[in-house]
């Protein structure tokens, strides 16, 4: 899965990590959630590969098409985002002079 192995993770979170509001400031309590759902999303990942050849086998090939179709489905939306939030920034920052 692209989203959680390989460059293609590291591209994602780096492009939505850099369209966040970094107002925050330091909170314990902004820490601990985050640490909690780091935890939270590793399990995740860890039970999904741990029970994917189970997952696989009941879902079938029919199944696995449409899960694979899903989740190319999002990559691409993930692609937009990324896309509309460059040509924004760009278009934000040309100057328009009309004379």
């Amino acid at each position: 899965m692209p989203l959680t192995v390989g460059p293609g993770s590291i591209s994602v979170a780096v492009t939505l990590g850099a369209n966040t509001a970094h107002h925050y400031g330091f909170h314990v309590i902004l820490v601990i959630t985050g640490l909690l759902a780091i935890a939270l999303i590793g399990a995740s990942i860890y039970l999904c590969y741990a029970f994917a050849d189970g997952f696989a086998g009941i879902l079938g090939n029919t199944g696995m098409t449409i899960i694979v179709r899903i989740s190319a489905f999002l990559l691409v939306c993930i692609g937009v985002q990324i896309t509309w939030n460059g040509v924004s920034s760009l278009l934000s920052s040309l100057v328009f002079r009309v004379r």
